[in-house]
C-alpha cells in the first residue's frame, strides 16, 4: 500500500478523534462545551480534508490503486457533508 493511503487513513482516523471531541461537547455543559464543539469540528474538518488531498494525489499517482482511492475520497466526501449537516442542527 502506498505511503500516501496510509497518510489518508490517518487522517480519517483523525476525523474520528474530532467526532469523539464534538459527542464529548454535546454531552457536556458550560462554556466548555462550546470549545470542545469547536476543537472537535476543526480536528474533523482537517482530518476529512487532508483525507479527500492525500486520496486526490494517489488517484493520479498510483494506477492500480485507484478504486480504493476513489472509495476513500468518496467516504471522506460523504462524512464532511455529514459533519456540515450535524454542525447545522447541533
Amino acid at each position: 500500500m502506498p505511503w500516501l493511503l496510509r497518510f489518508a487513513i490517518g487522517s480519517l482516523l483523525l476525523f474520528v478523534i474530532g467526532a469523539v471531541i464534538i459527542t464529548w461537547a454535546c454531552i457536556s455543559t458550560g462554556w466548555e462545551a462550546l470549545s470542545r464543539f469547536a476543537w472537535g469540528s476543526l480536528t474533523a474538518g482537517t482530518g476529512l480534508i487532508g483525507s479527500a488531498f492525500f486520496s486526490i494525489v494517489s488517484v493520479v499517482i498510483h494506477q492500480p490503486w485507484r478504486t480504493f482511492s476513489l472509495a476513500l475520497l468518496s467516504a471522506s466526501v460523504l462524512l464532511f457533508v455529514l459533519l456540515l449537516v450535524f454542525a447545522k442542527f447541533a
